[in-house]
């Protein structure tokens, strides 16, 4: 006689094996497993008929939380395979009733406050990002893996961020991913995982719990346009990569021709990751993990290779599992943009004003408008840094992140204009 599929959860919590204690209570274990760009997560929700939980058993924000699912006989007898969700720590404690019931958050970040609640200010001269990940990760107390290039960096300032929060904006600068697993730091070359072969294919049929495909032009771009200053000639360029209507400016500086065409292409292909997108649910299958590629068939259109963005794994206390996926369609991805570099005229300063801020601003856009050259949105950040960070923490922000938040009716300061001067 067969025996059924089922999914069976393990659970440690601070570094104790709690299996046993909680067989029979797990109503939901959910594990979400991100490519980049945010922590994984886990959440696990149990049933509290004796009322452990709300008493001697009471979870604490802090706590060291761990998991596994072992998945036996699933697509057949014999078929037996795991996944290990990794190291969490719990952030959020909920208990509800009657019937009485806790549920843990926890995400997978390590506890060193020195990583993701200390801020610092920092000026990063001459390194590359690698040995910025490295310190960083050293200074958490945690190991670091690195699959990419070495990327220089002549100078980058850290400004009252946390290390967790800089080095993703970091690794999002020039087109990295990275992600916190198993108190590790895991810095990748998006690009290569994308080339990668398909490791399964989903079909028509493995959807009967639901889909979406989606394709848009709306926030993707077929060009970037980015502003540096040479630190040799001290003459202002303007680099632009691709082409067509649909311009990306991006608020950024850069420390020269290379600096600005990997920062200008990484934010191109970051905004058209949004251009073709899937997602549903299907059961469980042991290829689908988060930087992964697939085989998307039987729809039509949605056909292709697609990379998992983000897995959410749902194990029921009956031994049930279904997995709930997100995913980019492979190929918009430009890596060999053709870069046109136009030397920005010489100016001469007049006059002064002010300015308010309407929806759809950007500091690189009111630059172009009030001042003829993008490239000196930082004068205008400069200018008006008190009122910009006093703005953004009045609606929740932590910061402006250097003028990237903007408000509507935000009246700016708007330093002198400039015109160009003619030579000969």
């Amino acid at each position: 006689m067969s025996r059924a599929r089922r999914a069976a959860v393990s659970v440690n919590y601070e570094h104790v094996n709690i299996t046993d204690e909680v067989a029979g209570s797990v109503k939901m274990l959910t594990y979400t497993d991100v490519a980049s760009g945010e922590s994984d997560a886990l959440s696990l929700s149990l049933q509290d008929r004796e009322r452990k939980w709300m008493g001697s058993w009471a979870p604490k924000k802090g706590d060291h939380i761990s998991a596994s699912v072992a998945f036996q006989d699933w697509d057949w007898e014999g078929d037996s395979w795991g996944i290990y969700c990794g190291s969490f720590e719990v952030d959020d404690i909920s208990m509800s009733g009657p019937p009485p019931a806790c549920t843990i958050g926890a995400v997978s970040i390590p506890r060193s406050t020195a990583f993701n609640e200390e801020e610092r200010t920092k000026n990063w001269e001459e390194i590359t990002v690698k040995e910025i990940a490295a310190e960083i990760a050293s200074r958490a107390g945690i190991s670091l893996y690195y699959e990419a290039e070495e990327i220089p960096i002549k100078s980058m300032e850290q400004d009252r961020q946390t290390d967790c929060k800089f080095l993703y904006a970091v690794c999002e600068k020039y087109g990295l991913a990275m992600k916190v697993f198993a108190e590790k730091i895991v810095i990748f070359d998006e690009a290569a995982y994308e080339s990668a072969k398909a490791v399964t294919e989903l079909k028509y049929e493995d959807f009967a719990a639901g889909y979406q495909y989606k394709s848009t032009l709306e926030g993707t771009y077929t060009g970037a346009k980015i502003a540096y200053c040479d630190p040799g000639t001290g003459e202002d360029h303007m680099v632009t990569v691709g082409g067509g209507d649909r311009i990306k400016e991006i608020n950024e500086e850069a420390d020269s021709t290379a600096d600005a065409q990997k920062k200008a292409i990484a934010a191109l292909n970051n905004a058209n990751k949004k251009d073709t997108t899937f997602s549903g649910t299907v059961k469980a299958k042991r290829e689908l993990t988060a930087s992964r590629c697939i085989s998307i068939s039987g729809f039509g259109v949605p056909d292709g290779i697609y990379y998992l963005d983000k897995v959410v794994t749902k194990i029921s206390g009956s031994g049930a599992s279904r997995q709930t996926i997100e995913a980019h369609k492979v190929g918009y991805r430009m890596d060999n943009a053709t870069v046109l570099i136009d030397e920005m005229p010489e100016e001469t300063e007049t006059g002064g004003g002010e300015y308010m801020v309407v929806k759809g601003d950007t500091l690189w856009k009111i630059a172009s408008q009030t001042l003829g050259s993008p490239a000196r949105y930082a004068e205008i950040y400069d200018l008006n840094k008190e009122v910009l960070e006093e703005a953004a923490k009045r609606r929740g922000k932590r910061d402006s992140s250097n003028g990237h938040w903007l408000f509507p009716g935000t009246t700016l300061k708007i330093p002198g204009t400039r015109g160009s001067v003619e030579n000969g």
